[in-house]
């Protein structure tokens, strides 16, 4: 290799480098490790075969570039073989990290449009263990017994195993999914292959909560799911959280109270079955909006005794807030504040007067109600 051709070879080979040491940043922030641990990690993962290879080579600059594309096609060939399903996010939340601090909207747009593709290219390519690529894994399939028809709005769903693992079928577009039952369980989940095959996508700015989970204490990514089918009987956008603790070979996630907090639900265990009736009326939908809400208030004490709060909230999902109201707590006062529609993307704002002299030096706000 002439020196003009490896200089070349160098240069390029920055593309396939910067894209691991990108994935390994988003398979770090992804878990929840602290930052100066994600970058020494993806760091050594990246450049340390890569200095070898050069090492071996006799430090030729042939030896080098070669490093900087033989290492990263091995590893972005290899990752999704260990980490199913998140080489895409991975990749695009790496890059949208490395590229913030140019702080533009193109350069995370940018950083998902080169993830999109490397993924495509890397997908196609069999897996170290032999296992089929995620892209063309069937959901793992579980037989669940068929939802009956009690009458007007009210389905039985016949249930698999008993106590506190109760298996049920629920419908996500056109998949049926076995489901853990979980009336301990905040928020609904699925793992990341079957939030893939089911077409929804974690964003890398999507919000992010802490699940308790049997093996500890787990921040979760959360994604909206358009509708949710219990027998029949639909649940629309219900957030979602990111779990891979919460699948295992014989269900795909936990349906929490997000759902089934929306029935009136009996456990009929003689008949090994569960009844879901819907609530009367307009049910509030507090857990599936609040996470995408960004609520704050502000209170403001004149000289002359009056007193005003003032909520602020912005809509971070990609669907309308029907209506949200926050409530301002000053000591023994509790003032509500309705802020009406919020449509995606959008910030609105209220005013309410508080009783004069009120004692709102210190004041906590909470979102008490909330619909889509």
């Amino acid at each position: 290799m002439t020196r003009s051709v490896a200089i070349v070879a160098f240069l390029l080979g920055l593309v396939p480098v910067g894209a691991c040491l990108a994935t390994w940043v988003g398979l770090g922030v992804l878990r929840g490790l602290p930052g100066p641990e994600i970058v020494g990690l993806a760091v050594a993962i990246t450049g340390i075969p890569i200095a070898g290879i050069w090492a071996l080579s006799g430090q030729q600059l042939s030896g080098l570039a070669a490093g900087m594309w033989a290492w990263p096609a091995l590893m972005l060939v290899a990752i999704p073989g260990y980490f199913p399903g998140e080489l895409d996010e991975a990749m695009s939340t790496g890059l949208s990290m490395l590229a913030s601090p140019a702080g533009t909207g193109a350069a995370r747009a940018t950083a998902d449009s080169v993830a999109d593709k490397v993924a495509r290219l890397t997908s196609a390519a069999p897996r170290l263990d032999g296992v089929p690529p995620v892209a063309e894994a069937a959901i793992a399939t579980h037989e669940c017994p068929p939802a009956m028809v009690l009458g007007d709005d009210q389905v039985a769903l016949p249930y698999e195993g008993q106590g506190h693992s109760m298996i049920i079928p629920v419908q996500f577009g056109d998949a049926e999914l076995p489901m853990l039952f979980d009336t301990g369980a905040s928020f609904t989940t699925l793992d990341a292959r079957t939030l893939k095959a089911i077409g929804l996508r974690v964003a890398s700015d999507a919000p992010v909560v802490t699940l308790h989970t049997a093996n500890g204490d787990r921040t979760a990514r959360l994604v909206i799911a358009p509708t949710v089918w219990v027998g029949g009987l639909p649940v629309e956008g219900v957030t979602i959280a990111l779990c891979e603790e919460c699948a295992d070979d014989r269900v795909r996630g936990l349906l929490g109270l997000n759902v089934s907090g929306q029935f009136l639900v009996t456990i009929d265990t003689a008949g090994q079955q569960v009844l879901f009736q819907p609530r009367a009326g307009n049910p509030d939908r507090v857990a599936d909006v609040q996470p995408w809400l960004d609520t704050r208030a502000t209170v403001t004490l004149f000289t002359d005794g009056r007193a005003e709060a003032e909520a602020t909230a912005t809509n971070r999902a990609n669907r309308r807030v029907a209506d949200a109201v926050v409530g301002v707590h000053c000591g023994k006062e509790h003032r509500t504040i309705e802020l009406g529609p919020i449509a995606a993307g959008e910030t609105v704002s209220a005013k309410a007067r508080l009783p004069r002299d009120a004692a709102c030096e210190r004041y906590s706000v909470t979102l008490d109600h909330a619909r889509w």
